[in-house]
């Protein structure tokens, strides 16, 4: 069962067109993955799908309903989060208060606030000794895991990342992706945009190669690794 249905999506920013008719399918519990060059329309595509960008034909569907001209709040409350790749973490409040920010929007669902902390707290131990220090003090990696936390701290059906390995230190990306894996395997849909081609179609189960706006490839993220396009452009070293 399809957990999200694009269907033939054209979409940009006032009168320039980004993506030219894109469909695509995130299985409910599937980890998906869409990889292409700069500029291909990758973080256009999550934009869209929140509510952030100008769609101008085709249709977004969540659940089987229809979203496409739904505000970005709307389609919080519906399970849909996006984390974008400027993290958007409130630099001038604590990592606890950007937290809590987070879990107010879905208070009276699932989980307590305190249960949720103490998920990230246990997830990123990091993030709890820094609970009291301002998010904008904030290394990149610790950036990155405060905003993916704020994400999960809305407990959504689905989690949209926008390139999380983007500017971090090398040493550092292995355990995010692993990171990321895990949120998957604890029962999460992720649908992720990334340049790091190989590590985002290693952990994911479906990928798309997305250029000039349109879909190009797409197969079990597995084959897609040994597609002799996609290792000739983004897997050679």
């Amino acid at each position: 069962m399809n957990l999200l249905d694009i269907k033939g999506l054209k979409s940009g920013y006032g009168k320039a067109l980004i993506l030219h008719g894109v469909s695509i399918e995130v299985e409910e519990g599937g980890f998906t993955a869409i990889i292409g060059p700069n500029g291909a329309g990758k973080t256009t595509l999550l934009r869209s799908i929140y509510g952030i960008a100008d769609l101008y034909e085709g249709a977004v569907h969540f659940r089987g309903e229809d979203i496409t001209k739904e505000s970005p709040a709307n389609i919080s409350l519906k399970g849909v989060n996006y984390v974008p790749q400027d993290n958007s973490i409130f630099g001038s409040l604590t990592v606890l208060e950007n937290l809590r920010m987070g879990a107010t929007v879905m208070a009276g669902k699932g989980r307590s606030i305190e249960e949720r902390l103490d998920g990230i707290y246990k997830r990123f131990p990091r993030l709890k000794d820094r609970r009291n220090q301002l998010g904008g003090t904030l290394s990149g990696g610790e950036r990155q895991m405060l905003a993916i936390s704020c994400a999960l701290m809305t407990d959504p059906d689905l989690i949209l990342l926008d390139e999380p390995s983007a500017g971090l230190q090398p040493t550092l990306v292995q355990g995010l992706f692993e990171e990321i894996k895990r949120i998957h395997d604890e029962g999460k849909t992720i649908l992720i945009v990334e340049q790091n081609a190989k590590m985002a179609l290693e952990i994911a189960r479906k990928g798309y190669v997305l250029e000039g706006g349109r879909i190009k490839l797409q197969d079990e993220a597995k084959k897609l690794l040994e597609t002799e396009e996609v290792v000739k452009h983004y897997l050679a070293v």
